[in-house]
């Protein structure tokens, strides 16, 4: 039997994870203060399993409000460089073009996959402290544990060593030991599917705690996996063999099996009583409709299936303080995530030209008017207005101000557009612009103070008017301002007064039964197109569970199946999932994201006032810092860390570094 001894210090981390991971209930551990306990201390007692396991669901690498692209998993950095802002969700001020990860994540994974084997190994030697059940149970939450980390490998570096046993090293093991080749892609998607396999079969129904597995939260996962294997197996073009192993790269033919798998593994989630979050929810009530959808992110639902809980003050985060607005911020940074106008014209309800982009002129080429700047937005779908802080739209008993700038200039024959279609750049860079004492748009710049009343303008009807909104463009550049003419909603909480550094703790939803529909919906669009067996059969679901999530989200419904296309099903969920760093990722295995991002500006949509008509009117404009998004495609498949190379010569590094 083997000793392994943790030092105290990992026991201080087990108890901040146990609230991390919401295992809330008092664990009192019967261990002696020694400075150092062995695993005779640990793993006899229910209450030292349990610590082993908070410090496992700890190490998950989850990309959640802690992950930071350049820190790691679980980072205590401020997050201001969002997921949500690589993908085209959303543009920063702080995030100037394409992240690529710079931390070690291949280490962060296999130090949680030494220490999941580990337990497997371990536990059938005290087998006599426990119950049989337990120990079944346990020894499958280590296999979720485990197949979570080398979802996280693979995903990123494809084929990657399949160490399957605990490794004492140096105490028992030699550094060849430790050193072994790639598996290929192939087989670390499978082992993961076997690794799930085993945890669906041998896990509870009902999670032991807070924040750990249970049957459902494991087949819920497979059902991300296998779409994403089955994703690689047929839109992946890069292929790398090394030592009798195709490391990079799954075969073709392998697509329908990972797709059905994937099917197959979220109608077992059905089984465990989730459901569609509805409890504000009325049918034509677009504002019930809209506080259901926020409620869907601030309260514990039978939708919610796998959650990282955070409790405050013990263990926070700070995204409240990233997604606030000028108006609400106490401290902190904010306005940090900054919805597109490309992202929120995926959703239905407002006025589009040919090519489904936001309308804002009128048939003679005029800007249209309006008598608020959230009227454009009157019929959306309300997920749209619970997803994204719109222009004027309320939260936390403010009119959120995101407005650019007024405009001076007569309206009698309408409102020219301000400038030519594509113009990059700061509206003030141009001519007709930079000069204040002549410019027709009165913009709040540097050297303008907002706050002055001296450089506020007067409007037709006599009121007064700062130049820019409070939450707007330049309002105030120091401390950040609403770069895209939006802000973020979804996660926000209207409860939360202190938004400074680290005083928020919303849950993270890691996985909900949203999810799982969508992953069955794009699934069995997928095996249709493969002409698999029973394609009626999936085409008729995947239509329903399309149309479930449209009718949640106060959307129309599909007419017909037959309009139902992958790209329609792939526009769902990038609604649905949006800023749940999803995805991003889901660009990545749809191996579409060096197309998207191919010299991408990002467009806005700025709200000006009409001083004459006292109405305002949006302007479609590429961002004014014209960061470019150019998404290197080598990155499909990341570089291996050069020091894990270094320690272990058999591993081939990926195509391109």
């Amino acid at each position: 039997m083997k000793i392994k001894k943790i030092y105290s210090y990992v026991f201080a981390s087990m108890f901040v994870a146990t609230m991390g991971t919401g295992m809330l209930s008092c664990v009192d551990l019967d261990i002696p203060p020694l400075n150092i306990v062995t695993d005779n201390e640990i793993l006899t007692s229910r209450d030292g399993v349990t610590a082993y396991m908070a410090r496992l669901y700890s190490m998950l690498p989850m990309e959640d409000f802690r992950y930071v692209y350049n820190k790691g998993f679980g980072s205590g950095d401020a997050p201001r460089e969002q997921p949500s802002c690589w993908s085209g969700e959303a543009i920063s001020r702080d995030v100037t073009g394409v992240r690529y990860e710079s931390f070690n994540a291949w280490n962060h994974a296999y130090t949680l996959i030494r220490e999941a084997n580990y337990l497997m190994e371990e536990l059938p030697n005290y087998a006599s402290h426990h119950d049989a059940d337990d120990i079944q149970h346990w020894i499958a939450e280590a296999r979720f544990v485990r197949a979570y980390a080398y979802f996280a490998l693979v995903k990123r570096y494809g084929g990657v060593p399949k160490v399957d046993k605990f490794i004492d090293y140096p105490a028992e093991a030699t550094i060849e030991d430790t050193q072994f080749y790639r598996d290929s892609e192939e087989s670390i998607w499978d082992f993961i599917s076997s690794d799930l396999d085993y945890a669906i079969e041998n896990l509870p129904l009902v999670s032991e705690q807070k924040g750990r597995a249970n049957k459902y939260v494991a087949a819920a996962f497979k059902s991300r996996a296998m779409l994403f294997a089955g994703s690689i197996a047929k839109y992946n073009e890069v292929e790398l063999e090394y030592n009798g192993a195709r490391v990079c790269g799954i075969p073709a033919t392998r697509a329908t099996d990972y797709f059905k798998q994937a099917y197959d593994a979220s109608l077992i989630v059905d089984e465990g009583g989730y459901e569609l979050y509805k409890g504000e929810w009325k049918d034509d009530d677009k504002e019930a409709q809209y506080t259901n959808y926020v409620n869907i992110f601030l309260k514990d639902t039978k939708e919610n299936i796998f959650v990282r809980y955070f409790l405050y003050p013990d263990n926070i985060h700070s995204f409240g303080t990233v997604g606030q607005s000028v108006q609400t911020s106490t401290g902190g940074s904010h306005s940090e995530i900054c919805p597109t106008l490309d992202f929120v014209e995926m959703f239905d309800g407002f006025d589009k030209d040919a090519n489904g982009h936001f309308e804002c002129f009128d048939k003679d080429g005029h800007y249209k008017l309006y008598n608020t700047t959230m009227e454009p937005f009157a019929n959306c779908e309300p997920r749209l207005r619970a997803t994204v802080l719109l222009p004027g739209d309320e939260f936390k008993g403010q009119s959120i101000e995101l407005r650019r700038g007024i405009y001076v200039g007569d309206i009698e024959n309408g409102i020219e557009p301000l400038l030519a279609i594509g113009t990059t750049g700061f509206y003030d860079d141009q001519p007709q612009y930079s000069d204040d004492a002549t410019s027709l748009l009165k913009l709040s710049k540097n050297d303008v103070n907002n706050n002055d009343p001296s450089t506020w303008i007067t409007l037709s009807d006599g009121t007064q008017m700062p130049r820019s909104g409070k939450s707007g463009m330049m309002y105030n550049p120091s401390t950040g301002c609403g770069i895209s003419g939006f802000l973020i909603r979804k996660y926000m909480d209207p409860k939360q007064t202190n938004t400074d550094w680290n005083q928020s703790s919303t849950n993270w939803i890691e996985l909900r039964y949203a999810e799982v529909l969508l992953n069955r919906a794009e699934a069995a669009t997928e095996l249709v197109a493969l002409n698999a067996e029973n394609s009626t059969a999936y085409k008729t679901e995947a239509y329903r569970c399309i149309n479930l999530i449209r009718e949640r989200a106060g959307a129309d419904l599909m007419k017909s199946e037959g309009d139902l296309t992958i790209d329609q099903v792939r526009k769902e969920r990038r609604k649905e999932l949006g800023f749940e760093n999803k995805t991003y990722w889901d660009l990545r295995r749809w191996r579409i994201l060096d197309d998207e991002q191919n010299s991408k500006t990002y467009r806005t949509l700025q709200a000006f006032m009409a001083a004459e008509a006292t109405k305002y009117f949006m302007d479609v404009k590429l961002q004014e810092q014209n960061y470019l998004y150019t998404y290197d495609s080598r990155y499909y498949y990341q570089q291996i860390p050069n020091d894990e190379i270094q320690k272990d010569p058999n591993i081939k590094q990926n195509p391109g570094f």
